[in-house]
């Protein structure tokens, strides 16, 4: 009896041996991930459904949302700097940036945002950097049906050196 749980215990390890010996990814695949944003997208052409029902008829402050927006400029900063180090180059990026936010009236977070950037600066790493960085403005709540705010800016204003 005491031999065959030996030969249980030892065949349970060289199972485990074997089995903690192989990688599950393959060579130069290990400690990739994939980079998502964590906001969904939508298509801005999109028919909105009015409930009437779920619903008031009250629009959101224009002013609070560009406050609210105006927030996640050192974070969209931040979105370039990594690009930047990703690319190992300090060049300046070009081109603007074209958001849009779909607002959730019953929350302060948005249901959606879409980026797009110009050509010459166009990365889905930096894409969705800055669609996270959108969607972690505090927007205000209201009580109607949600809405689509556009937001352009320069991607990378770069900045210059003043002698004193």
């Amino acid at each position: 009896m005491a031999s065959a749980s030996m030969w249980i215990g030892v065949a349970a390890m060289v199972t485990m041996v074997t089995a903690c010996g192989k990688p599950a990814e393959p060579a130069g695949e290990r400690g990739r991930k994939a980079a998502m944003a964590s906001i969904a997208s939508f298509d801005p052409n999109e028919d909105i459904a009015f409930d009437l029902d779920a619903y008031g008829s009250a629009r959101p402050d224009q002013y609070a949302i560009e406050q609210a927006f105006a927030t996640r400029y050192g974070a969209f900063d931040d979105c370039v700097a990594a690009e930047k180090k990703r690319r190992h180059k300090d060049e300046q990026l070009p081109g603007d940036v074209a958001m849009a936010v779909k607002l959730n009236p019953k929350s302060n977070k948005p249901f959606a945002v879409n980026a797009s950037l110009d050509p010459g600066a166009e990365s889905k790493k930096l894409n969705d950097c800055l669609r996270d960085a959108a969607a972690a403005a505090t927007y205000p709540e209201y009580d109607g049906p949600p809405v689509q705010v556009k937001f352009s800016f320069e991607l990378d204003p770069g900045s210059v050196e003043v002698e004193e």
